[in-house]
């Protein structure tokens, strides 16, 4: 019963990790364009919008890869400190965006002088899904590393404790003590 039970929430998870995935993508994708824009239009680029488009470019170029490793039956949430340095880059860049464009300094920030706030107002929308989504991704990745580790340390003990020993002859079980001395019970 606890095996099902564990596949079932290991297939939630990875559902779950999956739409995060390509939300994170879609959101860096957005950004990606949107500050791309504002780097080859306007000359006034701070050192704000050069830190929020490389984070998004570096989370793009990651989550193409990282957005299919759900599907594998050998993934087990191996990518918990990469989530875990992103959700920390991200929530840098959404500091960023919302001290540049937060209220009426929109117009004065990054690029200055652009009366672009539709568009600035944009990125730190997605600036806010894709640190909420990274986020939900780091507790998603650490249920599942810590599911896959409890069922390792679990499923290699079908006897009960008592593993088949050959030496014990006539397959009589054997219980195997911290110390390492084998006992016939």
């Amino acid at each position: 019963m606890d095996t099902v039970k564990n596949f079932k929430d290991q297939r939630i998870h990875r559902s779950l990790l999956g739409a995060n995935n390509f939300i994170i993508l879609a959101s860096s994708a957005i950004i990606t364009g949107i500050l791309s824009y504002f780097i080859r239009h306007y000359r006034g680029r701070g050192t704000h919008l050069i830190y929020q488009e490389v984070i998004a470019v570096l989370t793009l170029f990651i989550y193409l890869f990282a957005m299919f490793l759900p599907a594998l039956k050998s993934y087990r949430g191996y990518l918990l400190p990469l989530n875990l340095v992103l959700s920390y880059l991200w929530l840098t860049s959404l500091i960023f965006s919302s001290q540049d464009y937060s209220g009426r300094r929109c117009y004065y920030h990054s690029p200055a002088y652009v009366n672009r706030c539709g568009l600035k107002h944009t990125v730190q929308a997605f600036n806010i899904i894709g640190f909420s989504m990274l986020l939900f991704n780091t507790i998603i990745e650490a249920l599942m590393w810590a599911g896959s580790r409890g069922t390792r340390l679990r499923g290699g003990d079908k006897n009960g404790g008592l593993n088949q020993h050959p030496a014990a002859g006539a397959g009589a079980p054997t219980a195997v003590e911290g110390n390492g001395v084998r006992q016939t019970v």
